[in-house]
């Protein structure tokens, strides 16, 4: 997402992203979470910034954003707050009541963008907002030229992208395709991107047998990425919480059938049955039958996977960098 923010092609918007978090060591996130947060007010104290966009998790996400924002606030300076958890009312419920009065101070705002309908009903409740300060921005995606081929030529590839762990589901969707019929499985491939368990991911499928069937490629590259999407024609993600995954908008785009749970905003961006197939989170059985059926039945997975392609375009990169500058510029404007 900062990428793409980073590479708008606006002739008149400049961005520039100050890092507070990083995947490393408990120094290194330390010290990349204070600097960035000095860094970020200095800027903004010196006046360097006409907004600032906050990207919002939980948890030590607010910590580290409350001190920004809060010098944006007293420099008169306009905050649009971009959430992307996938358990902000969870972790904010749980708060004792002082946290959360500290929480909800700490992240006063002049904008929200959300990644769902849902998800904007679910902040504005929580944290006391007016639903005319939150907007749903859907994450984006750009089409490919060429959709992934998904003609039957013995093999069905299966793709999951994402940090592997329970949270995304990757365990059920091992044991789901041990699961398959010896002759379906015999038929699938399936590769898994991502960090976070690898480990754990690879001993799961030493343990069903599954080493002829199931690749654990662990963390790869964009390009990467993009190629094994090329060659695919199942996307799986049957997380167990999410906000709007990028994976499944690029699955989408590259026109795979998705297979997916109906969590955060999935359900805002597959009709089941109709541009994708939804299955209840944990239920392995309903995911083995799901992807049983996308492999034996080539019709139905070649309709659902250009169905999905042309959802896709909803979600069109363009539009989003449209809509993200009028944003910019209207919060701008209201502080003058």
């Amino acid at each position: 997402m900062v990428s793409l923010m980073l590479a708008n092609p606006s002739a008149d918007v400049r961005t520039d992203n100050v890092a507070t978090y990083v995947d490393s060591t408990r120094i290194r996130k330390l010290w990349v979470g204070v600097t960035g947060m000095l860094h970020a007010s200095w800027l903004i104290g010196r006046r360097r910034v006409d907004v600032l966009h906050v990207h919002l998790a939980h948890g030590g996400s607010v910590v580290r954003k409350a001190v920004p924002m809060a010098v944006a606030r007293r420099m008169g300076i306009p905050v649009v707050v971009h959430a992307h958890s996938y358990d902000f009312a969870g972790w904010y419920g749980r708060l004792p009541r002082p946290a959360r009065g500290f929480v909800r101070h700490a992240l006063a705002a002049d904008h929200w963008l959300v990644l769902g309908t849902g998800l904007a009903a679910e902040y504005a409740d929580r944290l006391g907002l007016d639903r005319r300060d939150v907007t749903v921005l859907y994450n984006p995606v750009r089409l490919p030229e060429v959709a992934a081929p998904q003609q039957d030529n013995g093999t069905v590839r299966i793709v999951t992208l994402g940090r592997l762990g329970q949270r995304k589901g990757s365990f059920d969707l091992i044991r789901a395709v041990a699961a398959l019929p010896e002759g379906v499985r015999d038929r699938v491939t399936v590769t898994m991107c991502g960090d976070g368990d690898v480990d754990e991911a690879r001993a799961a499928v030493r343990s069903e047998g599954l080493e002829k069937v199931i690749t654990v490629a662990g963390w790869t590259s964009p390009q990467e990425c993009a190629d094994i999407l090329s060659r695919a024609q199942i996307f799986a993600l049957p997380s167990y919480s999410e906000g709007l995954p990028m994976a499944l908008l690029e699955a989408m785009s590259h026109g795979l059938a998705p297979v997916c749970t109906p969590v955060g905003s999935i359900g805002e961006a597959i009709t089941d049955g109709v541009d994708g197939v939804l299955v209840r989170p944990g239920d392995v059985p309903a995911l083995t039958e799901a992807l049983r059926n996308l492999v034996e039945d080539g019709d139905s997975r070649r309709r659902i996977s250009a169905a999905a392609r042309v959802k896709a375009a909803e979600f069109d990169i363009d539009a989003w960098y449209s809509r993200l500058d009028g944003i910019w510029r209207e919060a701008g404007n209201r502080r003058e």
